[in-house]
């Protein structure tokens, strides 16, 4: 029985269990949620892009493995949110797994504690339930370098082919892929000097260690040359794989020609796409200083725990052990740089920011926590009652802190203005049964079904024809301002149509009308008003707001 117990408290065992509920927690509820914008807008060009087949790299809606993915997905399932967030979700559960391949570096209660903070963080939890890369690059990347840890201790090129297969999945799924390997020399970089500031002061020259780490390095790279020659190659095919266009890859081994001009367009195609929409100043003219304090105040607020104990970790490992580690200060430094990086070079300042410094520290973190997990060890065999209720006391308190905001922020507000974790383009409100009584409509309906009044969402073609996603801007006129919800009226097959007259709201007698409520009062006086439900929503976060007027009995 001492054996079994023995057993279940290595790491693994203690990781599935934390990976099964860690995948329960994101899966419950998961649809219950209205799409935020972004998640709309993905969302809808998918079912588009199912619909005609064809798919180019749009730099705006980010990498293609969302499109092909969800394409599958919906096919399988149907589209909903739910299954829209399903591979997302999927990814984060299973992300406390990633913690095991940590396990040459960091000792069972680590591990463990690493897989813990993974599946709890509060914004690793909420951006797993939410459509979009962020949460999956973080994954991919803490995935990537655990495996190429293993491939070092052990020798065994499988984990090096399958850190690159990862890591190249992260290239497939969003463009900030390209700052983690910055990151990453960085904080290398500083791991370097740590060693060679030691060597000076324990008289052993700095000179000598730089020259002994370069020798080792070069030796130690020596037996790889070949197998990162073949990962290389690996990571090419998988980014070219899903970067290529379609139909046209379908065709690319019909001739030299076609090939050619597939692998043009997956690369340099891909790369002129990227620069031109992601590396110009445009992008990132903000105060830095402003988005820093702002960054700076999401994380306070909801990695707390994460953002103490990774400092503890940090300190304890840097000046409390003789031979500190070098993954924990990487780890710490690659999260810290990680703050002032996105801060500089982000567009948006918005909660899902938070999962690429979230999934770094989380490793200090994970050192801090078994810290204080031993000393109240120690003090429990030894009799100190007192060191031993102080560190129970921290690991419940902090166990609480995190758990308290994970379930506020990720279900108790998921919408809601004061939850840090929301950008401001989260429609508000409970519109779903709303959403349910327009998809009836839609069902049973014959005719227009949803027309929406004014010129913000106005489209002169659609009261005509159904307008399609333009090929190139990725929209059309009025769909940008009516997100998300063309998501779910395309899921419905609802005919939808818009105008600016108030004379064309009374021919068409439409069931269902959508308006800003600055627009409402024209809206009352074009139809006969006591027929319909109203229905008001925050637009988004803050500013407008939409009123829904359904007529009764409609569907």
């Amino acid at each position: 029985m001492e054996q079994r117990l023995r057993r279940f408290r290595r790491p693994l065992p203690a990781l599935l269990v934390v990976a099964a509920l860690a995948l329960l927690v994101r899966l419950v509820a998961l649809g219950s949620r209205v799409a935020h914008q972004d998640e709309g807008r993905v969302a809808d060009w998918i079912l588009h892009y199912m619909t005609v087949g064809q798919w180019e790299y749009r730099p705006i809606i980010h990498g293609p493995f969302l499109p092909h993915v969800n394409g599958v997905v919906f096919d399988l399932l149907g589209a909903s949110d739910f299954s829209a967030r399903l591979v997302v979700a999927v990814i984060g559960g299973l992300l406390p797994l990633a913690a095991y391949l940590y396990r040459d570096h960091l000792d069972d209660a680590e591990v463990v504690a690493f897989g813990l903070l993974l599946a709890a963080s509060p914004a690793l939890l909420y951006y797993s339930r939410f459509m979009r890369n962020d949460l999956m690059v973080a994954a991919c990347m803490i995935g990537a370098l655990g495996f190429w840890l293993r491939a070092r201790a052990s020798g065994r090129t499988r984990h090096l082919y399958a850190g690159t297969f990862v890591f190249a999945l992260a290239f497939t799924m969003k463009e900030n892929a390209l700052l983690y390997p910055v990151a990453w020399l960085g904080a290398l970089a500083l791991v370097v000097d740590r060693r060679l500031l030691l060597a000076r002061l324990v008289d052993d020259g700095p000179g000598r260690v730089a020259l002994a780490l370069a020798r080792e390095t070069a030796r130690g790279l020596r037996p790889w040359l070949l197998p990162l020659g073949v990962a290389l190659c690996e990571w090419f095919l998988v980014v070219v794989a899903f970067y290529a266009p379609l139909p046209e890859a379908y065709g690319m081994f019909a001739g030299l020609d076609a090939f050619t001009a597939v692998l043009h367009t997956a690369t340099v195609g891909t790369w002129t796409a990227f620069a031109g929409t992601w590396a110009h100043s445009g992008m990132s003219e903000h105060s830095t200083v402003g988005f820093l304090g702002r960054f700076a105040k999401i994380l306070a607020l909801t990695a707390t725990v994460t953002l103490g104990f990774a400092v503890v970790g940090f300190l304890r490992e840097r000046y409390g052990r003789d031979d500190p580690r070098d993954i924990v200060e990487f780890c710490f430094y690659w999260g810290a740089a990680s703050v002032l990086g996105y801060a500089i070079v982000t567009d948006i300042m918005a909660g899902w920011l938070a999962t690429h410094v979230v999934a770094p520290l989380a490793l200090p973190a994970a050192v801090g926590l078994a810290w204080v997990y031993r000393v109240g060890k120690r003090g429990h065999a030894s009799g100190d009652a007192l060191l031993f209720r102080v560190a129970a006391a921290v690991l419940l308190l902090s166990a609480a802190g995190v758990g308290g905001t994970a379930a506020y922020t990720s279900y108790a507000a998921p919408q809601d203005r004061a939850n840090p974790l929301v950008q401001y383009a989260q429609p508000g409100g409970d519109v779903k049964p709303t959403l349910a009584d327009i998809e009836a409509v839609a069902a049973e309906h014959s005719g227009i079904d949803v027309v929406f009044y004014g010129s913000e969402f106005y489209n002169a073609n659609d009261l005509t024809q159904v307008p399609t996603l333009n090929s190139t801007s990725g929209g059309y006129d009025g769909w940008f301002a009516r997100l998300p919800y063309p998501w779910y009226f395309d899921q419905y097959d609802a005919r939808v149509a818009s105008t600016t007259r108030t004379e064309t709201l009374a021919e068409q007698d439409p069931p269902v009308v959508i308006a800003l409520d600055g627009d409402a009062d024209e809206v009352r006086e074009a139809i006969d008003a006591s027929q319909y439900s109203e229905r008001t929503y925050p637009r988004y976060l803050h500013g407008d707001r939409l009123v829904f007027f359904v007529r009764e009995g409609a569907s």
